[in-house]
């Protein structure tokens, strides 16, 4: 460009989206007992089909999680279902799949302790995969970009 070379900084990510660039780095494992860790976190262990790979269906968190139970609610209950917000809001906007039917597990171990939830730098973890989903979209057989597009749309 006559202007000079244009790309998506992390400093970008940072004022865009009001993400921590500092801090913890944002990673995750992908060889653990997925239906365990969803029992132990959000109180409900996903039938078979809802687990594919390390991948939970979208589906899971909107049919347990869209309302909180009637009557008095416990703060373990109010936890899981703030655990199921964030990952579903977490992966939706910052981490997404093409198809949108799924989001990432490897995100909720990271939502365990919300204290230290905070202290992650979803920012840095956000750039590297917009960076890497732009790498897999300039391939021959890619036919759709997934990630968080706004940043390129900004």
């Amino acid at each position: 460009m006559l202007v000079g070379e244009m790309t998506i900084t992390l400093q970008h990510v940072a004022i865009l989206f009001g993400l921590r660039v500092h801090g913890h780095p944002a990673t995750g494992f992908t060889d653990i007992d997925w239906h365990a860790l969803c029992e132990e976190l959000l109180g409900v262990q996903p039938i078979k089909t809802d687990i594919c790979g390390a991948s939970l269906r979208v589906r899971f968190i909107t049919t347990h999680f869209s309302h909180l139970p009637p009557g008095v609610v416990d703060e373990v209950t109010l936890q899981r279902h703030a655990r199921a917000y964030l990952l579903l809001l977490v992966g939706g906007s910052l981490f997404p799949y093409k198809k949108g039917i799924y989001i990432q597990l490897a995100i909720l171990p990271m939502l365990r302790d919300f204290g230290e939830t905070a202290q992650y730098s979803w920012g840095s973890a956000t750039l590297a995969h917009i960076y890497r989903e732009l790498c897999r979209a300039s391939l021959d057989s890619a036919e759709t970009i997934a990630g968080p597009l706004q940043l390129l749309q900004v």
